[in-house]
């Protein structure tokens, strides 16, 4: 379930902080035909290969391609991050019953696990929307209330959106100080989380 993010004064910039490209939804040009009628286009239907990966560096030039990440606390509170990358993982739970005189095993399905999250979050120096030369004192404190938050915070990202995961508890995070810049990374562990109605049927 995405959400509109409430304005926000601090915003976790990239290193680069670039323009950023408009999200597009797309939907199909023709709705309720067996086939599409290509009648007055003036030439024949040609192909394209979209897997094919794009190698020329002038094209990302000034592209800002990370895909931004809204955080979203119980009390309403917001923070949108810029520069932010995301691993995630699922494990299956599975009985696994070994007969003697049978290959392998019997496995009896029982449920998906929570998602596995792994952030990296991407922190530097902005004052009046300008990155600045200095360490992000300031940015790591407004990212550490949202991190020390003892229950589910509210995620949003076209990322997350791809795996239905909406909320977050946070069971870890850690950093090293980065003296070196002006950018403080900060690598966080945690679960999915969703609400759940749970019906009683001895009454």
């Amino acid at each position: 379930m995405a959400f509109q993010p409430i304005s926000f004064e601090f915003v976790a910039a990239g290193v680069a902080q670039q323009a950023r490209l408009a999200l597009c939804r797309f939907s199909p040009s023709q709705k309720n035909a067996e086939r599409p009628s290509w009648d007055g286009h003036g030439g024949e239907i040609a192909g394209r290969d979209l897997s094919v990966p794009i190698t020329d560096p002038s094209y990302w030039a000034s592209r800002y391609v990370l895909t931004e990440l809204v955080l979203r606390r119980e009390d309403g509170r917001t923070l949108r991050i810029d520069d932010a990358t995301v691993n995630i993982s699922q494990e299956k739970h599975i009985v696994r019953t070994q007969l003697v005189g049978l290959r392998g095993t019997i496995k009896e399905y029982i449920c998906q696990g929570d998602y596995s999250v792994s952030l990296s979050v991407g922190i530097v120096a902005v004052r009046d929307g300008v990155i600045v030369d200095e360490y992000p004192e300031e940015g790591i404190r407004e990212v550490r209330a949202f991190l020390d938050e003892d229950r589910a915070v509210e995620v949003s990202s076209t990322f997350f959106e791809l795996f239905g995961i909406s909320r977050l508890v946070v069971s870890r995070f850690s950093l090293s100080q980065e003296t070196w810049s002006n950018r403080q990374r900060i690598d966080v562990q945690a679960f999915s989380d969703e609400d759940y109605m749970i019906k009683c049927t001895e009454y």
